[in-house]
């Protein structure tokens, strides 16, 4: 939507809905002997994306946006039982399926344009909620994954660019990031 000639608001979203069925069977030396095991899962949802473009003048454009993400859940496959120790079946052992991982992004971006130059910045904060994390399960030769409850992300990013002829350009980008499990 046009607000003004120079700031325009954008808003959309996607909505999903998905269903995973799968049939297990595992065989060889050290497997767990699993035949015929099915695992569900399933998510619906709706994920909308917020964006508000203000030009400030032809060459500079200023952006702020707001989104959500979101990951499907899913289902571990079994442990390899006859090489955990008891230690870690018991600590893995638990851990058969894991919840969806979602997010809202918050962006604050400039992007700007000249004779032979352009430069452009973006910070952003992430807040994740179920982040999904791969885990070595310890002596069970298996991979697994968990949810960390919350979880965040935030940087900045920044790139410019020369161009003193045609035909030739240099360009210089770079980002800091920050995340943290809490």
């Amino acid at each position: 939507y046009q607000l003004t000639d120079a700031l325009t608001f954008t808003a959309g979203g996607r909505y999903y809905d998905f269903e995973e069925v799968r049939t297990i069977t595992t065989g060889g030396l050290f497997a767990s002997r699993n035949t015929g095991r099915v695992d569900r899962t399933a998510s619906d949802g709706f994920t909308p994306r917020f964006l508000l473009s203000y030009e400030a003048s032809p060459d500079v454009t200023i952006n702020a946006q707001a989104s959500q993400g979101f990951r499907l859940g899913g289902v571990n496959d079994p442990l390899n039982i006859p090489l955990c120790n008891a230690q870690d079946l018991a600590l893995f052992g638990g851990f058969q399926d894991f919840g969806d991982e979602t997010l809202w992004n918050y962006e604050l971006g400039v992007k700007t344009q000249g004779r032979g130059f352009t430069f452009n910045a973006a910070a952003f904060y992430n807040d994740i909620s179920n982040l999904q994390v791969t885990l070595d399960a310890g002596s069970c030769s298996s991979r697994i994954v968990f949810n960390v409850p919350e979880a965040y992300a935030a940087g900045v990013e920044l790139e410019v660019g020369v161009s003193p002829a045609d035909g030739l350009a240099f360009n210089l980008s770079g980002s800091y990031v920050q995340s943290e499990f809490e």
